[in-house]
């Protein structure tokens, strides 16, 4: 099931000084970009963004004030199996798969409490 981690989203407070600051100091390239929302491109490594959570689909899914200021993302071919799979050896769920914009995901709880994201993009 596991891919490795393929995608960073950090939740930050303004998004136009995040873009600013990755883009002018850390000299990262602009690859998409949607209201409150900036992804950069990633020459080595994972892909990763910075977001609004108030502008996060994801956001929306978790528990009624929660929040996951970082989200860590794995993408996998079938979602619903590896959420079969998760599920078979008792990882706490925090959201069933559901299709969102980017795809169909779901997410897990580890046991500090940390959300992680599961992802099978759209084909």
């Amino acid at each position: 099931m596991n891919s490795g981690l393929q995608f960073v989203v950090r939740h930050v407070t303004d998004v136009a000084a995040a873009r600013a600051f990755y883009t002018e100091k850390m000299g990262f390239e602009v690859e998409a970009e949607q209201p409150g929302f900036v992804q950069f491109k990633a020459p080595d490594g994972a892909p990763f963004a910075v977001s609004l959570a108030s502008a996060d689909p994801v956001a929306a899914e978790l528990p009624s004030g929660q929040s996951a200021p970082l989200e860590l993302w794995w993408y996998v071919d079938d979602a619903d199996a590896a959420y079969a799979e998760l599920q078979a050896k008792d990882v706490e769920i925090v959201f069933p798969p559901k299709d969102l914009p980017f795809g169909r995901a779901f997410a897990v709880k580890d046991p500090a409490g940390a959300y992680g994201f599961i992802l099978q993009p759209p084909r």
